[in-house]
């Protein structure tokens, strides 16, 4: 399950049962409409590592908490 939080302020999510493990940026980061979770800033896609074969594998939308929400990601890579 992809997390949508900002680098500024809430950087590497802590999950109780989730390792996020990096991070891919939206299409349009920052002038995008994914908005962190906890704040208004810009969000980037927090993933784990099964989301990260996914996005090596062509994948390049994710799901968030509870289907609320889908992101796309843009092609500029992973980062960690």
């Amino acid at each position: 399950m992809a997390l949508c939080r900002c680098l500024e302020n809430h950087a590497w999510p802590k999950g109780k049962k989730r390792e996020y493990i990096a991070y891919i940026k939206p299409v349009g980061y920052p002038e995008t409409s994914s908005i962190c979770g906890r704040c208004d800033n810009p969000g980037v896609i927090w993933i784990e590592s099964s989301e990260e074969i996914a996005y090596k594998n062509g994948q390049r939308i994710f799901e968030g908490p509870n289907h609320f929400t889908k992101m796309k990601a843009d092609n500029s890579g992973i980062h960690k």
